[in-house]
């Protein structure tokens, strides 16, 4: 028999591509739907914005929450022709104030209620026995819910379980002291080390995550990233005008915020001693508030845009003339993120601009400081002159245009991405009597 392989996505968000593990998973796996067949579990409300799969089952969080009580059955499945054809998922403002708020009683009260709910229903097993997925791929991630999903879906198809940690929820963050912080870590990391024991091995998104997981988890750990063809470098923009432009899309949270307010502060005080302006778009979909809107919102020099359908991210990122990366400087904020690597930073090396990164020291930032990808700034007393350079010498943002294009270029090939992910898809898959297509 000679067919393709099945692949089931698990994840808690519907697969985006304006969020960063939908647009990195669209980017992974575009062009292979010629060998692999997808479907999606997730556990959220909205709809999917891919041109992947077309095959759904939907947990709704307020319906789950709900059956608590009711005890109805939670779980749709569904078919999308054109998943691309889907509005922006919208959240309310309470929803968005506990996001931005992440206190530990929330969360705990989510993991708990979330696995109380009546998920485990006869239209999750009709969906599951109807796919037959060959492999379960899904986000190692700290909501309880979806760990349990994959476990479950294994154990009632017998598919292979590959997972993709993009961030480090295992790691208990020395920096916080609270009691409901540890009990709801605790409960986290024992279904992350329950999930982890089941995989065939995991993906990660950092060297030093895949070096700490192997030996945490006693399993094969493989490095994978989004990946573009770098076959014919761009025709790299020379900065001729007196006004240069600096662009950051991406997520605010953990206090990131504060890093772009101090950016916006420096350029206003260049701005106030040189004929040549800054000017700074910052796109996000995280939740904004008053203080966040007052500190980066500031006119003729900062503007704090909000969330832009994913089709138009290149188009901007095409007029800038620096893309901006930054990453939390506080202690306990940078604990959190001390593994994870930007899914954004592969975009901006592809379009061979000039990165200006700022903020404290994780695996993203050694990443761009070790590959020389970019005029990194670890100390903000250094930011003003940093900037202050690019805007005196034009030809240094053209220098760091065409070192970001090369660091992308050596490391992020997405044919030799993809061909890894076929070798190791049919080498955990070489037990089954399948041929499979490609």
């Amino acid at each position: 028999m000679n067919r393709k392989i099945r692949v089931l996505v698990i994840t808690h968000a519907p697969w985006r591509n304006d969020t960063s593990v939908g647009n990195s998973y669209s980017n992974i796996f575009d062009g292979m739907d010629d060998r692999l067949e997808f479907a999606q579990i997730y556990i959220r409300d909205g709809l999917p914005e891919n041109k992947m799969v077309h095959k759904y089952f939907r947990i709704s969080e307020k319906k789950l929450l709900k059956s608590i009580l009711t005890r109805k059955r939670v779980g749709e499945a569904f078919d999308l022709d054109n998943p691309m054809d889907t509005p922006p998922v919208k959240f309310s403002n309470a929803y968005n104030k506990m996001r931005s708020l992440r206190w530990n009683i929330f969360l705990i009260g989510r993991d708990v209620a979330y696995s109380m709910g009546k998920w485990k229903t006869s239209e999750l097993n009709s969906f599951l026995d109807d796919f037959k997925p060959d492999i379960i791929f899904g986000t190692l991630i700290y909501i309880p819910l979806v760990n349990q999903l994959m476990l479950y879906a294994k154990k009632r198809t017998g598919a292979k379980l590959i997972t993709y940690p993009w961030d480090d929820w295992y790691h208990i963050n020395r920096y916080n002291k609270s009691p409901m912080y540890f009990f709801r870590i605790w409960l986290e990391r024992h279904y992350i080390k329950k999930t982890a024991a089941e995989c065939s091995y995991l993906y990660t998104i950092t060297e030093q995550m895949k070096k700490e997981y192997s030996e945490i988890f006693q399993k094969e750990c493989k490095l994978l990233r989004k990946g573009y063809v770098f076959d014919q470098p761009p025709a790299f923009k020379k900065v001729t005008s007196n006004e240069v432009k600096l662009l950051f899309a991406g997520n605010i949270g953990d206090n990131r915020w504060k890093v772009l307010a101090e950016i916006a502060d420096a350029i206003h005080e260049i701005n106030k001693a040189s004929e040549k302006k800054l000017k700074m778009d910052i796109y996000t979909l995280s939740p904004i508030t008053d203080e966040m809107r007052t500190a980066l919102d500031v006119p003729d020099e900062s503007f704090l845009k909000g969330a832009i359908p994913s089709a138009k991210v290149t188009e901007v990122m095409e007029d800038a003339d620096i893309l901006v990366h930054v990453e939390p400087l506080e202690k306990a904020k940078l604990e959190n993120c001390r593994l994870s690597f930007s899914t954004k930073i592969v975009d901006y090396l592809y379009k061979g601009k000039c990165v200006l990164a700022v903020g404290g020291q994780n695996a993203s930032m050694r990443y761009l400081k070790d590959n020389n990808a970019a005029i990194v700034v670890d100390d903000l007393s250094k930011l003003k002159f940093a900037l202050k350079q690019l805007v005196d010498n034009p030809e240094k943002i053209n220098e760091y245009s065409s070192k970001a294009w090369e660091c992308g270029k050596d490391n992020h090939d997405i044919r030799k991405i993809q061909d890894m992910i076929w070798c190791d898809f049919n080498s955990v898959l070489k037990s089954k009597d399948v041929t499979y297509e490609g």
